[in-house]
């Protein structure tokens, strides 16, 4: 299935998308698609549907796309544009910021219509399911009251809705220590919202629930990690300059347990869990189906033709070892003259709470190769998932036209009291020593058609 988009307000200094989308439930599972083979599809896609969208003026077709390039990470640890992609260590990659998405939308009715968006773009785990971000139906109640149905995009943070769409804001990527520990952009099930006026703008209160599919990285492996139920809230008020919204979610894992390498490395050898006794309960513990997240965001952002103020909050609330509760957030300032922005900003994530106390195994247990082993091994991979990181950025931002833009970013990422959570490490890293800081470049070409 394919998602529609619909351009609304667009100016040159703040081109802005706001993005209206439905869908039908999915009916495409698990067909892997080779990336040329995706490529071709949209570009199937696109030339049917500017065709209906000629015959019929009900239809329309809109698109966007990246063209990035990142240079990030060292030999051993390895710059995460989000959880869902692999790494890059010290090296330019096309791959992580890339993207090519469509959007077809469909008038039935003035009631009635529906939205499909497919978005290519590189993946741990890669296949059509996944290519479709939106697959919605809408129904317009009334006025002030409209639902949807399908697939839609999660409703938690600001950019929810253009994540993909790299036109839309000034950076050349999300700010990475906000965006890239949110794993969840669509969700299998629906929404209710509620619109209307308020002092010069427009309110909006939205509830929403389903289920939703991740893709997790880890030392070890990929895994597919499904939420189930995923219910929130989120309330918007949207005017002129003002874009302000705070958001509440909670979701259950039903199904996937990124740590099932370690339960099985811990759990292969009885002799280990007989000279480890505490280690049954931490491996109960590290069970992470039935667990529950939780996700509260704060977001504001205000704009004028020549400034553009933007900042976000957010904190995760996780019962379970290996996602500590974290905190994130970020302040971007931009000032336009004549079709150049030139913008800044400072980020920071930082895990809170109690971390989870790794209980060891006797002094003479830890002599038995294979217990010292695992033992490392665990405690490594739980102080791996703690982040204490803060970002500066600067960048530029020229407007080429109405459709296309370029940009240009550089950031320093410092990575304190040696916590490398926001970073991708293989086993053998886990030893390594950790840099005081890392840098980032990233240059994009961003289009919409």
């Amino acid at each position: 299935m394919v998602e529609i988009l619909h351009k609304t307000t667009f100016n040159k200094r703040n081109p802005k998308y706001v993005l209206y989308l439905m869908s039908v439930p999915s009916m495409i599972r698990n067909n892997s698609l080779r990336p040329l083979k995706l490529i071709l599809f949209a570009a199937s896609v696109a030339t049917l549907a500017s065709v209906n969208a000629v015959a019929n003026e009900h239809l329309q077709l809109s698109g966007f796309g990246n063209l990035s390039a990142i240079h990030s990470g060292t030999d051993d640890f390895g710059y995460v544009y989000d959880l869902t992609k692999g790494p890059i260590y010290r090296e330019w990659s096309l791959d992580a910021g890339s993207s090519i998405g469509l959007q077809l939308n469909a008038r039935f009715s003035d009631g009635w219509d529906f939205v499909v968006q497919g978005v290519i773009k590189d993946r741990i785990q890669n296949n059509l399911d996944k290519t479709i971000t939106w697959a919605f139906l809408r129904y317009r109640v009334s006025s002030a009251v409209s639902v949807r149905v399908g697939r839609i995009a999660t409703p938690i943070y600001m950019l929810s809705e253009y994540r993909d769409v790299g036109f839309a804001y000034l950076w050349t990527k999300p700010v990475t220590d906000f965006y890239a520990n949110i794993p969840v952009t669509s969700l299998n099930g629906g929404d209710i919202a509620y619109t209307t006026p308020l002092s010069d703008g427009i309110i909006e209160a939205r509830v929403f629930g389903g289920q939703s599919a991740v893709s997790i990285n880890t030392i070890f492996s990929s895994y597919e990690v499904t939420l189930s139920p995923m219910i929130g809230t989120k309330l918007s008020f949207y005017s002129d300059r003002w874009n302000i919204s705070g958001s509440a979610t909670t979701a259950k894992v039903d199904e996937g347990n990124p740590a099932s390498s370690l339960i099985t490395l811990a759990s292969s050898n009885s002799q280990i869990l007989a000279l480890w006794p505490s280690l049954q309960n931490t491996l109960q513990d590290f069970e992470v189906e039935t667990t529950r997240f939780y996700y509260y965001s704060l977001g504001a952002q205000y704009e004028t033709e020549d400034w553009s103020i933007q900042a976000e909050l957010s904190y995760t609330d996780a019962d379970w070892p290996f996602f500590p509760d974290l905190m994130a957030g970020y302040t971007s300032l931009g000032k336009t003259v004549n079709d150049l922005t030139i913008y800044g900003f400072a980020s920071k994530a930082k895990s809170f709470g109690d971390f989870y106390e790794l209980e060891p195994p006797s002094i003479a247990a830890l002599t038995i190769p294979e217990i010292s082993y695992a033992y490392g091994v665990i405690k490594s991979n739980l102080n791996a998932r703690v982040i204490d990181q803060e970002t500066l950025g600067i960048g530029a931002r020229y407007y080429i036209n109405s459709q296309l833009s370029l940009k240009g970013q550089i950031e320093r990422s410092w990575l304190n009291n040696d916590r490398i959570g926001s970073w991708s490490v293989n086993e053998k890293a886990l030893t390594k020593p950790v840099p005081d800081y890392i840098d980032t470049i990233s240059v994009g070409l961003s289009f919409v058609f």
